[in-house]
């Protein structure tokens, strides 16, 4: 039993995997078990992942390496959730990182602090740093938002694993499973924590973040399924064509040009940039 189940599912992450290992490996605290469920990669992803097997020995960090075919990444997640064994689960998709080598041990500092094992939240979370387009700034988070949008990065989640086998993430949704699996915790009473510290950096350039019509429509649903309903038919279409523009422009337009217009929506956010 450890305090801590962090987890990485990944598939021809050859580019970032490395550098998501090695922040783990940093970490000064010890009572983690870090878990990698790849899916059959064909690029030399884990045989990357393999080659630090001794590293985490010799730090005595139990290092759990998986190889299991899955339809999509939240089913990867879930074979991962059933191999854990830590109080908490936390999932560092490849390419992002811890934010520091403290950051579990400031994380572990809050969570006892917070109660008893029977007593704690049932989810913690923090603040993120997000990359895009070679600039980093603060990710946005506001968990009064949760019945609109995703309140915060998932990446900045502690969640308890008993929560994770009680509603593990809908495998029918493509983008949106972990918003699904955050409003139904939320919904049914689960305890959330602001940690109130940076949990993780991460690098925006993944499915939800590109893929932004297909990330609205899964929104919309998951709010549907739950019984939330923001948009009357004809705002939900005129929603719809913007969204089908704003895709164009990010599969189509000049990065240039995208950068820019990410970058006052930052700012019309209030996300400040990170120093």
């Amino acid at each position: 039993m450890a305090l801590f189940s962090i987890i990485t599912t990944c598939r021809n992450a050859r580019k970032g995997i490395e550098k998501t290992i090695r922040s783990v490996l940093s970490q000064d605290f010890r009572d983690f078990e870090y878990i990698i469920m790849d899916g059959f990669s064909t690029d030399e992803t884990f045989q990357i992942a393999s080659s630090f097997r001794e590293a985490f020995e010799n730090a005595d960090i139990p290092y759990l390496l998986f190889q299991e075919a899955d339809h999509g990444i939240y089913e990867g997640m879930n074979h991962a959730v059933a191999h854990a064994s830590g109080d908490y689960v936390n999932f560092m998709n490849a390419d992002d990182v811890l934010f520091d080598p403290q950051t579990l041990t400031k994380i572990a500092q809050k969570v006892m602090a917070s109660g008893d094992k029977n007593t704690r939240p049932g989810l913690f979370y923090g603040d993120a740093v997000a990359i895009e387009f070679g600039q980093t700034y603060h990710y946005a988070k506001d968990l009064s938002l949760i019945e609109r949008k995703m309140p915060f990065s998932h990446q900045s989640v502690f969640a308890a694993r008993e929560l994770l086998l009680a509603h593990p993430f809908r495998e029918t949704f493509r983008i949106g499973a972990d918003y699904d699996f955050l409003l139904t915790a939320y919904r049914q009473g689960a305890v959330f924590s602001d940690l109130g510290l940076t949990v993780c950096t991460v690098t925006l350039d993944g499915l939800s973040s590109v893929d932004l019509l297909h990330a609205f429509i899964e929104t919309t649903q998951i709010q549907k399924d739950h019984g939330i309903c923001l948009y009357s038919d004809a705002v939900y279409a005129r929603k719809l064509r913007m969204y089908r523009i704003k895709q164009f422009v990010m599969d189509h337009f000049p990065k240039g040009i995208i950068f820019l217009i990410r970058k006052i929506q930052r700012i019309h956010r209030g996300q400040n940039e990170h120093c």
